[in-house]
């Protein structure tokens, strides 16, 4: 008898345990790329403030970025602010981040993460390399392991877009 109810609870905590490891599977938005023949006009970033949810609301009117924006851990790269945004584009999963910084009064970390992306492309963090774009005081993350071409096309309108916002 007690076997049999050691057995149960067993079978039960494994079950519990199973369905645990699962959690929630993030649902992304996805990023439409326009219809073939038909050529997205940039909205101006003239409308629109020079800050960093500015910057944001000037990429998500372009068609740049899609979902849902989250707040990102800033401080380590020494930034004032910024964002993440994490979708769908062309059955591949992209994530595109946006920092501010205070050029005024940055401090040793900004100054180390400027300098490293305006000389190499790209910032160490956590013993990785980030390649990141700069424009002004806002720096760009893009990351989609997609080198499709229409990926890669997507990844340059993005850049220019960015690098044209107030710089």
């Amino acid at each position: 008898m007690w076997k049999r109810i050691a057995g149960l609870a067993a079978a039960g905590l494994f079950v519990l345990t199973l369905a645990a490891c699962g959690g929630p599977v993030e649902q992304l938005e996805t990023l439409e790329s326009p219809s073939s023949g038909i050529q997205q006009t940039a909205v101006s970033p003239d409308g629109f403030e020079d800050n960093l949810d500015g910057l944001c609301e000037y990429m998500q009117e372009n068609h740049a970025v899609a979902g849902e924006r989250v707040e990102m851990s800033y401080k380590e790269i020494g930034a004032v602010g910024g964002y993440r945004y994490r979708f769908k584009f062309n059955s591949s999963t992209a994530q595109v981040e946006f920092y501010e910084f205070d050029l005024d009064s940055s401090d040793s970390k900004a100054k180390e993460c400027l300098d490293s992306v305006k000389e190499k492309g790209f910032f160490t963090l956590l013993g990785n390399d980030v390649p990141a774009t700069l424009s002004g005081k806002y720096m760009m993350i893009y990351t989609d392991a997609s080198n499709d071409q229409l990926n890669t096309e997507k990844r340059d309108e993005v850049v220019d877009l960015f690098v044209s916002f107030h710089s």
